[in-house]
């Protein structure tokens, strides 16, 4: 299989044609994972190999402050409660349920991301070189040589396709959102958001409070 058999596709859900929220997400999603696949493929060019594959869950319990936009956390609810199912969605309730600060992150599930098409920009951008990561180790810190430095530009299109869900429609004003960092103003850290409301809505109750 060649490498242009891994390249990223867009993608798709039936339920694009009632929303109007999704395709800005996936869209978001897609500029980012194409210009992730040009730098990792250009670093394997040089001889490099990508050392981030299924099961390799390291991050994903150090990195708690894990920074996640509103309409990120819209599609991770709307995939855990209509997408996912069966023992998958058994056990990433539980986890939910019992979440507390300082935890890894609440949709690892036997080392794989249980939310892999969703997974935030964070997860995405984060990519690791030429040897897998030690129990506990930021490599970000301990050899940040072999941490892939993300297209900024590539970057910047990728949150900007997301601004339309502010109400920011306008070229300029999405040029000058994007200048200023706006949307930072509506992040919320991963240990900031209330993850066992959303086992209740998995459960078909609402919590209390807004979604977002």
């Amino acid at each position: 299989m060649s490498k242009e058999d891994y390249r990223p596709q867009r993608l798709t859900f039936p339920e694009e044609k009632a929303t109007e929220w999704l395709p800005m997400l996936l869209d978001s999603y897609y500029i980012a994972d194409k210009a992730i696949f040009e730098a990792v493929t250009k670093r394997e060019r040089r001889g490099e190999r990508l050392a981030c594959a299924k099961g390799c869950s390291s991050c994903c319990h150090t990195h708690i402050t894990i920074p996640i936009y509103p309409l990120e956390l819209v599609g991770i609810y709307w995939f855990v409660i209509e997408k996912m199912g069966g023992a998958v969605r058994d056990e990433v309730k539980r986890q939910l349920k019992e979440f507390r600060k300082g935890k890894g992150c609440p949709f690892l599930v036997d080392g794989a991301c249980a939310i892999h098409p969703m997974r935030p920009l964070a997860c995405r951008h984060f990519n690791v070189f030429n040897r897998p990561c030690a129990p506990g180790e930021d490599p970000y810190y301990s050899r940040r040589r072999d941490v892939l430095d993300p297209d900024e530009k590539a970057k910047n299109k990728a949150l900007a396709a997301m601004l339309p869900f502010h109400g920011i429609r306008e070229r300029a004003e999405r040029k000058r959102a994007i200048r200023t960092g706006a949307l930072n103003s509506f992040v919320k850290n991963l240990h900031e958001i209330d993850w066992p409301a959303l086992a209740m809505r998995m459960d078909g109750r609402s919590p209390r409070g807004p979604l977002l």
